[in-house]
C-alpha cells in the first residue's frame, strides 16, 4: 500500500502547512482548508487530492502523484513477528517493510497565470524554506509523525518540469486552465504491509532416533 500511503502523507503535510499560513479557522467550501488571510503572501488552494479534480469548487488545486522508481526489502531480514495478543499458544502476524525510492509529482491547476506562479511560490516555501518557519514546520511535522510511511524529501533535488497553458476543465471546455508541476525526489519506508500472515511459535522440539559416522 505504500503508493497510495505516499500519496497521502504528501496531502495531510501540504494541508498542515498552508493552514499554517492561513490560520484563520474558516474552512471553505472543501472543507479542506481555511480561507486565505487578507495579510498572507501565500496562496492557498481550494483542494490538493490524488484525484483530478472535477469539480469548479475544487479550483486551484494540487494534484499529488507518486512515482516510484525503486522498491525492495528492507535490510538483510525483512520479516518482523509482532506478538498477537492473547493468543494461545503464541501466534505471531507476519510481515515485511518496504524500502521506497521515487519522485513526488505536485501539479498546480489553476485558472490565472497569477494564480498559478502564486501556488507555486507556496509550494517552494513550504518544501525549501527553514524548518523554524511555521508553514514548513506544520509540513514537515505532519511527514514526521505519519505511522505508515517514513519518508525523506530530498530537498536539494526540487526541480520544475516547466508550465502550460491548456483550454478546457472538466467543468467548462470555454476555460483556460494555467498548470505547472513541481517535482521532488524521495526515499522512504512502508511501516504497514497491506497483508498479514500468521506464523505459529515454535512449541518444543523432538529428536528422534540417531545417526553413527564412522570416520
Amino acid at each position: 500500500m505504500f503508493v497510495t500511503g505516499v500519496k497521502i502523507a504528501i496531502v495531510e503535510a501540504l494541508v498542515a502547512g498552508f493552514n499554517a499560513i492561513n490560520p484563520t479557522g474558516i474552512p471553505n467550501l472543501t472543507q479542506q482548508f481555511n480561507y486565505p488571510s487578507d495579510t498572507s503572501i501565500d496562496l492557498t488552494p481550494n483542494s490538493v487530492t490524488i484525484e483530478y479534480p472535477l469539480e469548479e469548487v475544487q479550483w486551484p488545486a494540487i494534484f499529488v502523484q507518486f512515482r516510484p522508481s525503486k522498491s525492495q526489502w528492507t535490510g538483510l531480514n525483512p520479516d518482523i513477528y509482532t506478538l498477537v495478543s492473547g493468543s494461545n499458544p503464541n501466534q505471531y502476524l507476519a510481515d515485511r517493510q518496504i524500502y521506497f525510492e521515487g519522485v513526488i509529482d505536485l501539479q498546480i491547476l489553476a485558472m490565472h497565470s497569477e494564480e498559478r506562479d502564486r501556488l507555486w511560490d507556496s509550494l517552494y516555501n513550504l518544501v525549501l524554506f527553514n524548518p523554524s518557519s511555521p508553514a514548513s514546520a506544520a509540513f514537515n511535522n505532519s511527514l514526521n509523525a505519519n505511522d505508515l510511511i517514513g519518508i525523506t524529501l530530498l530537498e536539494s533535488t526540487v526541480t520544475s518540469l516547466g508550465d502550460t497553458v491548456s483550454p478546457g476543465t472538466p467543468y467548462s471546455p470555454e476555460e483556460l486552465t494555467y498548470e505547472a508541476t513541481v517535482r521532488i525526489n524521495c526515499i522512504g519506508e512502508s511501516y504497514e504491509s497491506k497483508f498479514d500472515a500468521i506464523a505459529n511459535s515454535l512449541q518444543k522440539i523432538t529428536v528422534s532416533g540417531s545417526v553413527s559416522i564412522t570416520l
